[in-house]
């Protein structure tokens, strides 16, 4: 091994015990704050053990001590957890299992005094005294299972929480108001705000009506599959429809997955969405949707099938008594981040067509994960398939062509005050037409990149015409024509890599960079991206095709842009460090982006990074960021976020690093 190698293999194996003690103490966190709900005396074991986990952290050189007594107690608070989580009551003040819990904060706090004094041993003197720290952690060890075992696992916090209320006056349980809507993606359904592709009107007609009647006829085929190639105008029909059933009082509910745009690229919140748009279009609905969710909370970390059930099936099958089975919209499938998910989806609604008083309406690419799931004779026997490419869209690209040029010359007729003759041509539009093969975003595109001010729209046309066939060389002319610096770069990387949309603002921070840096950057390509009108908006691209063209070398060659995984996880431990203050909470969306997405990135970026130089410069950043003041602040935030996932992201990056 070169001594390079050797040099990164070992700040890798630091990076290991730092990300180790991180995933323990975002676990700790986690198990302690489920018991708060129904255990008032467990939030002084909560601020005991953050007091704890801060002396672990800092013995982080330690490796063995440190994981060996993080681990213990984790196992321990694991089992209070599993017991308290049947809870139905609060714990009252000086009952039977209120002064249990007083026992267990007592063992926690020796163990907080010696992790005291351990983390301020000098390195000589903990190797000496590794023998006497060990012994120490068995006697804690030890009484943390007293008072685990004193607990009489399996019933007796459960009787003794129920005597304890009885003696206190309390005949009844506590239920808990938590509201469907905190587990809702806002933007997912057709009437969002931002940013929406919709159909011209007169366009995409054929295939329209083929939706509306299969909408409308026999409900034999309760599900249709519109399919097709990137940039053949699935959204754009997909939203035009569900426009049309809403205002025909057919449309059920909507989901728009986007890939990039955080949780609607996830299928955590897809289900409860469903439910909520259900409850609020079938009258009657909502009582008890909301009413099956306060029963049981949880239904929110069940599985899709669970969900669908409580939430959807046994609620309306209680009130609908039409006949006509109304609409769901669920466009993008291929854009959710989870596949697995998505394919189980799918295979539900196959195999329990009989209980399901709706029609599916869904929309993606011919991805392998989505296909399979349609291969069953069952599946083919209830679903209407539309594959988008048999139909002919020359006709209705043409007619988009000609609207858009035509606005364009409308509204901006300096550019063209010197041009004698009705500009484009109609055989310039009919080439452009033909050249489109059926990809409305490449008609989009070329409109938005021929009239972007930069250069003579009447040249950038012929170039067009005479040069691009099909999306890549468009692509790559866009950016051949742009300043690609240092910043462009960066924020190229961003755009492309990021888990969700940030504002100008929001961008320039996580990236370094001065917020008119960042617009002057995006100008250079602003046919392939959309630009918000000011800097509170979200960035977007146009069109899915383009991050594809981008991370596939075989198609990008000089614009491919690898190890971006990389490059966003050491920007985002950057901001961090810089702007995370102990005792404050992030201010804005570039902090809590940072705070909860650095470890997805870290964890893409050991499965793909093949450059050393990459590799030191991410361990020497996460060395930096354990250290500072920033991982308290990101510990705090990552105990309000989506811990679980992160718990689970954090325990397949040790793995790998081990």
């Amino acid at each position: 091994m070169s001594k390079a190698n050797l040099n990164t293999s070992i700040r890798m194996d630091a990076a290991d015990h730092a990300l180790g003690a991180a995933y323990t103490i975002t676990t700790l966190m986690k198990e302690v704050s489920s018991l708060i709900p129904h255990a008032g005396p467990l939030a002084s074991a909560l601020g005991v053990t953050k007091e704890l986990i801060s002396n672990i952290n800092q013995m982080r050189d330690n490796k063995d001590q440190c994981s060996f007594l993080a681990e213990r107690i984790l196992r321990l608070l694991k089992r209070v957890a599993n017991e308290c989580a049947q809870l139905k009551d609060p714990i009252l003040d000086g009952s039977p299992t209120s002064n249990r819990l007083n026992d267990l904060v007592s063992a926690i706090e020796e163990i907080k005094k010696d992790a005291e004094a351990w983390k301020n041993i000098s390195g000589l003197d903990r190797f000496w005294s590794r023998d006497k720290v060990k012994a120490a952690i068995a006697k804690h060890e030890k009484n943390l299972m007293d008072c685990i075992n004193s607990f009489m696992v399996g019933t007796d916090i459960h009787v003794g929480a129920t005597a304890d209320n009885v003696i206190g006056g309390h005949g009844s349980g506590v239920h808990l108001d938590r509201d469907l809507i905190a587990h809702v993606v806002p933007d997912a359904g057709f009437s969002r705000s931002g940013l929406k592709h919709q159909c011209l009107q007169g366009t995409r007609e054929v295939v329209i009506s083929q939706i509306m009647n299969w909408a409308g006829g026999d409900d034999s085929k309760r599900i249709c599959w519109l399919s097709g190639p990137a940039g053949f105008g699935k959204s754009a029909i997909m939203q035009t429809v569900a426009e049309r059933l809403a205002k025909n009082g057919d449309l059920a509910a909507s989901f728009f997955f986007l890939r990039g745009a955080g949780a609607r690229s996830e299928f955590t919140r897809f289900i409860t969405t469903i439910a909520y748009h259900i409850s609020h279009s079938i009258p009657g609905s909502q009582p008890l949707i909301q009413q099956a969710f306060q029963a049981d909370p949880t239904l929110v970390a069940q599985s899709t099938q669970h969900q669908l059930q409580k939430l959807v099936l046994d609620p309306v099958n209680q009130i609908l008594l039409q006949t006509k089975p109304m609409i769901i919209v669920v466009d993008a499938l291929d854009e959710c981040n989870d596949y697995k998910s998505i394919t189980e989806f799918i295979c539900l609604l196959v195999q329990t067509y009989d209980y399901f008083p709706f029609q599916f309406l869904l929309a993606s690419r011919i991805e392998n994960h989505i296909a399979q799931a349609f291969t069953s004779d069952q599946a083919h026997s209830m679903t209407c398939f539309l594959k988008l490419e048999t139909f002919d869209a020359a006709h209705d690209i043409a007619t988009f062509l000609t609207f858009r040029f035509d606005e364009i010359c409308k509204h901006h007729p300096r550019l063209f005050q010197d041009t004698q003759e009705k500009w484009p041509s109609s055989q310039d539009l009919l080439a452009l037409a033909e050249k489109s093969d059926g990809l409305f975003i490449f008609a989009a595109t070329v409109v938005s990149y021929v009239t972007d001010g930069k250069g003579s729209p009447q040249e950038k046309l012929k170039n067009v015409l005479t040069s691009h066939v099909g999306l890549d060389p468009l692509y790559a002319q866009v950016l051949a024509n742009a300043n690609c610096d240092d910043a462009f770069i960066k924020v190229l990387y961003a755009i492309i890599y990021l888990k969700r949309q940030l504002s100008i603002t929001d961008l320039a921070k996580l990236l370094d960079l001065p917020s008119e840096v960042v617009v002057n950057r995006l100008i250079e390509i602003q046919s392939i991206i959309r630009i918000p009108a000011d800097n509170q908006g979200s960035v977007q691209l146009n069109h899915a095709s383009c991050r594809d063209f981008l991370l596939d070398k075989t198609r990008s060659k000089e614009y491919y842009l690898p190890l971006g995984e990389a490059r966003m996880m050491i920007w985002s431990l950057t901001c961090m460090v810089k702007y995370l203050k102990q005792d404050q909470w992030p201010k804005d969306k570039a902090e809590k982006y940072a705070c909860l997405e650095w470890c997805f990135h870290l964890q893409h970026a050991i499965k793909g990074c093949e450059s050393e130089e990459l590799a030191k410069v991410m361990v020497d950043g996460i060395q930096t960021f354990i250290r500072c003041e920033a991982f308290e602040v990101w510990i705090n935030t990552a105990f309000l976020g989506p811990v679980p996932k992160m718990l689970e992201c954090l325990q397949e990056t040790k793995i790998l690093l081990q």
